[in-house]
């Protein structure tokens, strides 16, 4: 049990500190969040660094994939530089910024991936003290949005047990969702 390594004169502060952690979860997910990661490391200078991942849905009025991806990233108001990729899962747009929280330059990847219903779109969001150069988090992120996919994952056989909502099928067939398509490419850039 983790209270058993943490020594005796430090558990009320472990506690409080989960506590606090289980707080923020439950308020992450009532505004969509499915997911956060978050973690420390150190920049090629030796520097130490934070960084936050998040996956979250949003729900929006219904429109078509590329639409709902532009909409979504215009939504942003702290969007330094967006673009308009093809991911395997569809369009998306990616939102970059570049912002001073508490003395430190924080940048951020933002993704807006449609789901093919055009009711939602999942968010995934990169946050990073790292220095000025961001390559590597723009590799790292945009290999991250290219895993998502939509398509449902259960195996063949517990597909027809458990079937996706027509609406979604609909939209697969419409919007030719699948696997096979090609890395994200750049479709459309505007600053």
């Amino acid at each position: 049990m983790l209270t058993e390594l943490v020594p005796e004169e430090q558990y009320e502060s472990l506690r409080s500190s989960m506590d606090e952690a289980r707080a923020m979860g439950r308020l992450l997910a009532r505004t969509g969040a499915v997911h956060l990661s978050m973690g420390v490391h150190h920049g090629e200078s030796g520097e130490v660094l934070h960084s936050v991942f998040l996956i979250k849905w949003e729900e929006v009025p219904w429109a078509p994939p590329k639409l709902a991806a532009a909409k979504a990233a215009l939504a942003s108001s702290e969007a330094r530089e967006a673009e308009l990729v093809d991911l395997p899962c569809g369009p998306a747009a990616v939102v970059e910024s570049l912002n001073k929280r508490e003395g430190q330059n924080v940048f951020q990847l933002t993704g807006y991936l449609p789901h093919p219903d055009g009711r939602r779109v999942a968010v995934l969001a990169l946050s990073t003290t790292a220095g000025s150069d961001h390559e590597h988090d723009r590799d790292m992120f945009y290999g991250i949005a290219g895993m998502v996919s939509f398509d449902n994952p259960l195996p063949p056989q517990l597909r027809e047990q458990i079937p996706e909502a027509q609406e979604v099928a609909a939209a697969r067939d419409v919007f030719g969702r699948s696997s096979a398509r090609p890395p994200p490419r750049l479709q459309g850039q505007w600053r």
